[in-house]
């Protein structure tokens, strides 16, 4: 199998390549506006680097250059990953239309146009709104979109196009609503605070953890990979859309776990909410795909925490 993953370099993108070529795909083609080859070759074989391709380009132009690509590589699945950022989609509403949603439309129109097998594409739980819009507890995959930022806005307009090209025509389309991914490799976006508790302290340096009376779903980046895999391996689905989340736990609970294993950290949670729905019932994506999450919070931390240690030459906890 060939795929084309758009922000391949990207953080979610490395380890999804690196698990792509561990399952046994022909070739990936790792398409990005800002391509870093580093991220990718930290992840993969010497070997494995010649079944990767990088290659520079942006989705939000017209979709000329994916249409070449696809055809050149022989792609016959693209997971789509690029995409602005909630922060700097607040700041630039126009960017975050032309790389978002238009970047979006260009990924299902080539793929239409190359009557491709699939397309995954990054969606995001920011589709919902707060904790007291909603009766459930657990909230249901088909809760309804209530975001209460552009970049949610964007991702409610593309799950929405997504369907449109499912039923018009027959593309097999499939979003996944990431929760707080978190992992070594996180470096921007809102979830980047989980960085700053876990990452900090392993390395003895002091930690300022916003949002610390709140409780989010942390989900390992090597299980949101492994989902990416399992929804594109996947017949169609009756869900255009999936929640793809981990283990929800308070904030304040893993800052005592990580203190648990480095008790010489300083760790201060400041005050606050991150004051979006955290709580997901998971069983459409366990049932549609067949995903429930392998990582709890204690076996992700302990993990990111060990892989920075030991990459800056500290024992491991």
């Amino acid at each position: 199998m060939n795929y084309l993953i758009t922000g391949g370099t990207g953080f979610i993108g490395s380890y999804l390549t690196k698990q792509l070529l561990a399952d046994g795909a022909n070739t990936v083609v790792c398409f990005d506006y800002a391509p870093n080859p580093e991220v990718i070759q930290q992840k993969v074989s010497q070997a494995q680097m010649n079944q990767v391709k990088i290659v520079k380009g942006d989705t939000s132009d017209d979709n000329k250059a994916l249409i070449r690509i696809c055809e050149e590589n022989e792609i016959e699945k693209i997971i789509h990953l690029a995409g602005l950022l909630a922060a700097e989609s607040e700041l630039n509403p126009f960017m975050a239309t032309k790389i978002n949603c238009i970047g979006t439309l260009n990924v299902f129109e080539t793929a239409r146009i190359l009557s491709l097998k699939k397309v995954v594409w990054a969606s995001s739980i920011s589709v919902y709104g707060t904790p007291a819009q909603y009766d459930d507890e657990f909230l249901p995959n088909d809760a309804p979109h209530l975001p209460s930022t552009i970049y949610g806005m964007t991702k409610s307009f593309s799950e929405y196009m997504g369907r449109h090209y499912y039923n018009k025509y027959n593309l097999d389309t499939l979003g996944l609503r990431y929760s707080t991914i978190y992992g070594v490799g996180r470096l921007r976006g809102s979830g980047v605070f989980t960085t700053e508790l876990i990452e900090k302290p392993a390395l003895g340096r002091e930690a300022r953890v916003p949002h610390g009376d709140d409780a989010i779903n942390w989900l390992y980046i090597e299980d949101a990979a492994r989902a990416t895999i399992l929804a594109a391996e996947s017949l169609p689905t009756k869900s255009r859309a999936l929640v793809i989340g981990g283990d929800w736990r308070p904030i304040a609970e893993v800052r005592e776990y990580v203190m648990k294993l480095l008790p010489d950290s300083r760790i201060e949670l400041l005050p606050g909410h991150y004051d979006l729905a955290s709580k997901y019932d998971l069983s459409a994506a366990e049932k549609e795909i067949q995903y429930k999450p392998q990582w709890s919070m204690e076996r992700g931390v302990k993990e990111n925490i060990n892989q920075i240690r030991k990459a800056n030459g500290l024992p491991i906890v």
